[in-house]
């Protein structure tokens, strides 16, 4: 309860000055980016389907509010964790070309519109975009305005909270055993592919009840994914985030191990029951990140998960001002310690799935028959030098 409440204080006090707080594993990911500045770059991809005038009045709503959340974002850094400048916020090219990383120049948050193309580059910082941040920055161009209730808060509730941390922590202590995937040695042998899929494709037999949506979506990459790596058993993680506007750290997660079901309307239900059952570790994962530097813990847990599979319901909040306009989203991000992982984007009529497959054990041929299959066609950006970093192409 002391630790809780002496984080409280860290936050709230850093909040009277000005600052969003680092704190726990955060804070080690905060002080690297002065090892290296693109540890932890993401990039997604989204191609619109528009006239030359509408695309224009797009880049133009976007610009002045974009450009303000990113100077009140970076005023929000404590000095200590960020660098001295980060690369421009905002520009409009007239043609699509790879984005090229700066050797020496963070990014914290960047829109490049590509006008010829209709294509738009979301490139950010996972550093200080964590799930609530992201979701501020994607919804700079979905949406009229930023909507800051689109994640629960997690409330620190005495006695109960630390009761969840204690069982959250024994149940991760009390695992059963597993065989650790190999991961690539190279991190450029990482596949990056992409699944359009629509909604229907998820639906369930018509004489049971259909499940949410979200259990659906959940449930299918689940299931595609155990039958390519051809395994019985799966360990995942399914992150979520809170709202949290005093803190960096804003997401906690769900941790199941998942045994194999051929019959795909079953399967759903499993997980639909799973994912109840053991809600309660999002908000104490959340709160046990925040408080303790778990990065020897946390990347133990990562070494031993099979499947991240980070679900983003885009849903059509009010006042939308983009929808069946919507073409193609993908999504990568560098740092995969993770077998696999994927980052599906619900929105509107499509599912847009963004796969990164870490390991020679998971079938890529047979994964190529999947309907919506393609390629990624994300900016060529990954290259590296003898230390695996990022270097300027």
């Amino acid at each position: 309860m002391l630790l809780c409440l002496h984080r409280k204080i860290k936050e709230y006090s850093a909040s009277k000055e000005g600052y969003i707080s680092f704190g726990g594993d955060d804070m080690y990911q905060s002080r690297n980016i002065r090892l290296n500045i693109h540890d932890a770059i993401l990039i997604a991809r989204v191609t619109l389907k528009m006239d030359d005038e509408t695309f224009l009045d797009c880049t133009e709503r976007v610009k002045s509010p974009f450009i303000k959340w990113c100077k009140d974002l970076e005023n929000s850094i404590m000095p200590c964790h960020k660098p001295e400048v980060f690369d421009e916020y905002y520009e409009v090219w007239d043609e699509y070309q790879d984005y090229k990383l700066k050797q020496d120049l963070p990014v914290l948050a960047k829109i490049i519109f590509c006008k010829k193309e209709k294509v738009v580059l979301l490139i950010g910082n996972h550093i200080y975009l964590g799930g609530y941040f992201l979701a501020h920055f994607v919804q700079h161009l979905f949406c009229d305005k930023i909507y800051s209730d689109v994640f629960p808060k997690n409330k620190y509730i005495p006695l109960v909270s630390e009761g969840m941390m204690l069982f959250f922590i024994t149940g991760m202590i009390s695992r059963k055993k597993h065989i650790k995937l190999p991961l690539f040695n190279d991190d450029s042998k990482v596949g990056r592919f992409h699944l359009k899929l629509p909604k229907n494709i998820l639906s369930v037999h018509p004489n049971k009840k259909k499940p949410h949506l979200l259990y659906r979506v959940i449930a299918y990459h689940i299931h595609l994914v155990m039958r390519h790596l051809k395994k019985d058993r799966l360990r995942v993680t399914l992150p979520v985030s809170f709202s949290n506007r005093n803190s960096f750290n804003t997401v906690g997660a769900i941790f199941l191990d998942i045994d194999y079901d051929p019959d795909p309307v079953s399967f759903t239900d499993k997980i639909r029951r799973l994912i109840r059952a053991n809600g309660y570790q999002v908000s104490a994962s959340n709160n046990f990140q925040r408080i303790f530097p778990t990065r020897k813990l946390s990347t133990n847990a990562r070494n031993l998960v099979d499947l991240t599979l980070t679900v983003v319901p885009q849903k059509t909040l009010p006042n939308n001002l983009i929808g069946s306009e919507l073409d193609q989203f993908q999504f990568t991000m560098l740092n995969i310690r993770y077998p696999v992982y994927i980052m599906a984007f619900i929105f509107e009529d499509s599912v847009h799935s963004s796969f990164m497959i870490n390991t020679a054990e998971f079938d890529i041929e047979s994964f190529k028959k999947e309907r919506g299959f393609v390629n990624s066609s994300l900016p060529e950006i990954f290259k590296f030098n003898e230390k695996n970093r990022f270097i300027e192409q």
